[in-house]
């Protein structure tokens, strides 16, 4: 039961991963480039708002399971891989890793926080404005556009390192060594 409870948790992870991470590839690689052959600026603005509020919904889903599954692998890892009770938590790279891993997290999570309820609907209510014929200099809506990407870009670089330190925790070998 313990490793069929271990297995749907690191499989709702790495789903919970996979939502999360899928639309910021999508949205910065595929739609943003392909929105700009959008002419009417109108339809770009309110397909745009529909894009990114679908996205984040997932994007929001995805969070959830990686916190939910997550929980419960940290809350038994001492279990799942027999790690004595009396051993510190940092005395093996596992914990150390870990600690990293929650600190870039939560930096990461600020960023995209900035750019999910800060940053992007700034930028698309510029586009709106634009769209509505009220005057919005260009050089308003350029200096949201590169703020908005400079902090999508960055949740995403931080997003695929903590990708890279989960996937060293599961590695026996190399987390389980003394630091």
């Amino acid at each position: 039961m313990d490793n069929f409870l271990h297995i749907s948790a690191l499989w709702l992870h790495v789903l919970g991963i996979a939502l999360f991470v899928g639309p910021q590839f999508f949205l910065a690689f595929a739609w943003v480039p392909a929105s700009r052959q959008i002419a009417d600026l109108k339809t770009r603005a309110t397909t745009m708002r529909t894009m990114t509020r679908r996205f984040g919904y997932i994007g929001g889903i995805g969070l959830l399971l990686i916190i939910i599954a997550g929980t419960y692998l940290i809350m038994t890892w001492r279990d799942f891989y027999s790690y004595p009770d009396d051993a510190s938590f940092t005395d093996i790279r596992y914990g150390v890793i870990f600690i990293i891993k929650m600190s870039v997290l939560i930096v990461m999570l600020i960023l995209v926080g900035l750019h999910m309820f800060w940053a992007g609907p700034k930028q698309l209510a510029l586009m709106e404005a634009q769209a509505r014929g009220e005057a919005v200099a260009d050089a308003e809506v350029r200096r949201m556009r590169k703020i908005s990407m400079a902090l999508s870009i960055s949740g995403l670089v931080l997003t695929l390192a903590i990708m890279v330190m989960g996937v060293s925790l599961s590695t026996t070998e190399y987390s389980f060594q003394d630091t």
